[in-house]
């Protein structure tokens, strides 16, 4: 661990919980009291089925929420060994993973790119910075919505939102340690610590610290990562909560760029999964701090206020040697080697404030949800391109150590780039009683939106300072409880996504561009809830998208940056279906099943000269399977002390083009096992086996150049979690 995140993290477990870190250290063999056994069995074997998803907002149930909403607890997460958010993704009904980079990922649903992510309900956006996945140690559960999450979040993508639970306070004392050991030098230790701070328990404590030093199955490639979070609540009244806390995570990363070239053709290269094609003194460090505030107050019965606000700031350093380039099959060569140092301040500032509540009127309760958040990003970026000497390699014979020290040759100035968003807005949303089963939804939402981007060389606007105001999103539901466990239901929903960095002829910027969803679905809460079903069908269409004025050529002279002018005639859409289970099938049997069908397609997609582009009738989203089914499943069998699980993710053809180059990736399944044995009842030892059977395969395709990923070989990970 960093020596900066090491001394405070000791400090705050000894203050939080130091008699139990006496114990940790000791290890004692004493059976815990009863009642600690009780939490602990109800934490080890917490289950799979949540009741409710905050990532819709509120307080309604899986159920009554008319979208499809996927929820991966704790209890799943720690038995799939799931330790950051893109692992748990690559798990969760309808989702697509995307490698950047060793660190980097990129986040899918239906064909469209996710680019909000909540904490907590409180909506932060994704694409600036080094896109990289959090880890899951602080969070208590994974939520993913599918559709857009306009009503909530404003501007964004027609595909989804994510939503991180962090973990809370218990009132109880408590201390929860684990310990794994994988392949690859990949090592972990991790600390959860509950303290009563007094003796009412109305102030409470929970410290979570962790440290990975890992490798990966390809050469050279490290990271080295540090977690602190630390959270205080306190109840200032019986019906006013106010918690207050930091979340800090630094990288340390010898990083992976540009992925596997492939020949010109496009063939593959055959090369070992071990292949490294950076310089070794690549570098990378990725540190992030957020502030949280929340206050919890309940008016009565029926009336509940959530106001939250968030700060995080980013310090992303990187230098990095990547190759890219196709290769030549006479000679094996073509991918050349550059050099590349950037550097990124970043400052996302986030609040919100929800209301919620119902009133009575013609005999039934009705429900009401208001709100109102706010959002604003700075982000302050330099890079420069360094010139290495040498530069074309061969992939067979590439050597990442033969390059000694990073170059300083400058290959062309530097850039230097402000950039910066806001978003506001208001929302609201009744739910009417129609009928004692018969519910009707109607909503919609307020969002104001500027953004800007300064070039600090050129002392000139990249885009420029552009303000939409009053941007209305339309929301509304029909739902009927047709029997005392199933909900069918219709919904529409919206989003927009700005498109201000383009511009007409005319010199106005160019309208949003426009996602809706329709979608009808059937919902089902089993077994007094402990089994969730859900079946949907989608279509999405997303209107207004940017396409290049035919009629006015480039440049374009009613853009103030020059360049190409723009209409916003182009449409997409993404129709399809989701199934998912759940949940407990069975005492001791716990499931998580998911398929989806999806089907992409541009439906109006022009060139400059307004001709049909090669991309109109074809998929919008060729990286997305038309078929994909994740599937999880552990028994625990009663009164004993071993514990199964196993599962497997299987998908359809994908592939990629490049102008008239494809690349494909056949379908394929990879499966994954676990075997947990509780040694004590409070001491768990597990271990975890992916790709069982070492298929080899791309889990994310580029093109001839490089972009292209393989999925991890066979390895196994061991376990050890303690409870005192």
């Amino acid at each position: 661990m960093n020596a900066p995140m090491r001394l405070p993290l000791a400090l705050a477990l000894a203050l939080v919980y130091p008699s139990h870190a006496v114990l940790a250290a000791e290890a004692p063999d004493e059976t815990p009291a009863p009642s600690t056994v009780v939490v602990n069995a109800e934490r080890l074997d917490s289950g799979y089925a949540a009741d409710s998803a905050s990532v819709a907002k509120g307080s309604a149930s899986q159920r009554e929420t008319p979208q499809s909403v996927s929820v991966a607890t704790r209890q799943r997460l720690d038995d799939q060994n799931l330790r950051t958010l893109d692992e748990a993704l690559a798990n969760i009904t309808g989702l697509v993973v995307e490698q950047g980079s060793s660190h980097e990922r990129r986040f899918y649903s239906r064909g469209f790119e996710i680019d909000t992510i909540q904490y907590d309900g409180v909506a932060t956006q994704r694409g600036s910075g080094f896109n990289i996945s959090p880890d899951l140690s602080v969070f208590e559960r994974v939520e993913v919505l599918r559709g857009p999450a306009g009503l909530f979040n404003g501007s964004g993508s027609p595909g989804g939102a994510v939503n991180l639970v962090r973990k809370r306070p218990l009132k109880i004392n408590q201390v929860e340690a684990l310990a794994s050991a994988g392949r690859w030098d990949n090592y972990r230790a991790q600390v959860d610590a509950n303290r009563i701070l007094n003796d009412s328990g109305s102030m409470r404590a929970r410290v979570v610290g962790a440290h990975e030093d890992r490798e990966f199955f390809y050469d050279v490639s490290r990271n080295q990562r540090s977690v602190l979070y630390a959270i205080v609540e306190a109840d200032l009244a019986p019906t006013t909560t106010l918690g207050v806390g930091i979340h800090r995570e630094e990288n340390d990363i010898t990083p992976f760029y540009g992925g596997l070239p492939r020949f010109a053709d496009g063939g593959d290269l055959g090369l070992p999964r071990s292949t490294y094609m950076n310089a070794a003194w690549s570098d990378t460090t990725i540190a992030s701090t957020t502030a949280i505030v929340d206050l919890n107050h309940r008016f009565n019965d029926d009336w509940k206020l959530r106001v939250a606000f968030s700060r995080m700031r980013e310090d992303n350093h990187d230098l990095s040697g990547s190759a890219f380039g196709a290769v030549d099959r006479a000679s094996n060569r073509g991918p050349s080697l550059s050099s590349f140092r950037a550097h990124l301040l970043g400052e996302q500032k986030a609040a919100d404030a929800t209301l919620e509540g119902g009133f009575h009127a013609f005999g039934r309760r009705h429900d009401v949800l208001l709100g109102a958040n706010w959002m604003q990003r700075d982000y302050d970026s330099t890079s420069q391109l360094y010139t290495i000497a040498n530069p074309v390699v061969n992939p067979y014979t590439f050597d990442p150590y033969d390059y000694a020290v990073a170059p300083t040759a400058i290959a062309r100035p530097a850039t230097h780039t402000l950039a910066a968003v806001e978003q506001s807005g208001l929302f609201g949303s009744v739910r009417f009683a129609l009928t004692d089963t018969v519910k009707l939804i109607a909503g919609g939402r307020v969002s104001d939106w500027k953004s800007s981007t300064f070039n600090l060389v050129t002392n000139a606007y990249g885009t420029q300072p552009y303000e939409q105001d009053g941007e209305f999103t339309p929301y509304g539901a029909l739902q009927w409880d047709f029997a005392p466990a199933w909900t069918t239901y219709l919904s529409y929903a919206e989003i927009f996504r700005s498109q201000a960095n383009q511009y007409t002829a005319s010199g106005d910027p160019l309208d949003p561009a426009t996602g809706s969803n329709i979608e009808a679905g059937l919902k089902g809460a089993l077994f007094g809830g402990r089994l969730n079903a859900s079946l949907a069908a989608f279509r999405i269409l997303e209107k207004n998208r940017s396409q290049s004025d035919p009629l006015n050529p480039s440049p374009c002279i009613g853009s103030p940056t020059g360049g190409a002018c723009f209409v916003a005639e182009g449409e997409v859409r993404s129709q399809g279906l989701d199934a998912e289970l759940t949940g407990q099938l069975a005492p001791g049997l716990d499931v998580s099943a998911g398929y989806t069908w999806n089907q992409t397609k541009y439906l109006r997609d022009r060139t400059a000269a307004g001709l049909p582009s090669a991309n109109e009738n074809q998929p919008l989203s060729t990286f997305t399977p038309r078929h994909l089914a994740r599937i999880w499943a552990s028994w625990r069998p009663s009164g004993s002390a071993w514990s199964v699980g196993g599962g497997v993710n299987a998908q359809s053809l994908t592939y990629k083009t490049s102008g008239a180059l494809r690349v494909e990736q056949a379908g394929y399944a990879v499966w994954s096992g676990r075997v947990g044995y509780r040694i004590k009842r409070n001491l768990l030892a597990a271990l975890n086996f992916n790709n069982i059977f070492d298929k080899h395969y791309y889990r994310t395709l580029g093109d001839a150049r490089g972009g292209n990923w393989y999925g991890e070989p066979r390895n196994v990970t061991a376990t050890l979690q303690a409870m005192f």
